[in-house]
C-alpha cells in the first residue's frame, strides 16, 4: 500500500485537493439554500471522517487533519478570484477545476499506487460525492417537497464517475 512518501509534494497536494474540490463542486451544483448547504457540509465532514477510518492506508493519510487543512488552504488560493455575485461563473470554474484535478489525481494514483489504492481512491471519491449530493433535499421549503439529488448534482456525479474512469450507476 502507498502512503504520503510514495508521492512528490505536488502529487500529494493533488491527491488531497481532489476530494475537497469534488465536495465543493457537488455542493454548488445544487440549489440547497442555507440549510441544505450546511447539511452538505456535514455530509462532506462525515465522508472525510469515514476516510480517516478507511482500511486503506492511502485514504487514511489523505484524510489526516494536517493534510485536509493544507488542501483547504491551497484551494482558497486557487479560488480567490471568484466573485460572490457571479454564481454561474463560480460553478463552471469549480466544476472544471474539480474534474481536471480529479483526472490528474487518478493518473497519479494509477501510476504510483497499488491496485488496491486505485480501487480505494475511486470508492472514496465516489462515496464522498454521493454522500454530499444526498445530504440535503434540493428545492424544498423547510424540508418539505423537493428532490434528494438535483439535476445539477446528478450531472456532476456522472462527470465525476467519468473522471474516475468508472461507468455511472
Amino acid at each position: 500500500m502507498s502512503d504520503k512518501t510514495t508521492f512528490t509534494p505536488e502529487e500529494w497536494t493533488t491527491l488531497c485537493e481532489a476530494p475537497a474540490l469534488v465536495a465543493m463542486a457537488i455542493t454548488i451544483a445544487g440549489s440547497s439554500g442555507l440549510f441544505g448547504t450546511i447539511a452538505e457540509a456535514f455530509g462532506t465532514t462525515s465522508a472525510l471522517v469515514e476516510g480517516m477510518k478507511s482500511e486503506n492506508a492511502l485514504i487514511r493519510a489523505i484524510c489526516t487533519r494536517d493534510d485536509l487543512m493544507l488542501a483547504q488552504q491551497g484551494l482558497k488560493e486557487k479560488l480567490k478570484d471568484l466573485k460572490a455575485g457571479d454564481l454561474v461563473t463560480a460553478q463552471n470554474k469549480v466544476r472544471m477545476m474539480s474534474l481536471a484535478v480529479l483526472r490528474h489525481a487518478m493518473e497519479i494514483v494509477t501510476a504510483k499506487g497499488t491496485g488496491d489504492d486505485v480501487t480505494a481512491y475511486r470508492a472514496f471519491i465516489h462515496g464522498l460525492g454521493t454522500k454530499v449530493a444526498h445530504a440535503a433535499k434540493e428545492g424544498s421549503f423547510l424540508g418539505i417537497g423537493g428532490e434528494r439529488v438535483s439535476e445539477g448534482e446528478r450531472t456532476m456525479l456522472v462527470a465525476i464517475d467519468h473522471a474516475l474512469g468508472t461507468t455511472p450507476a
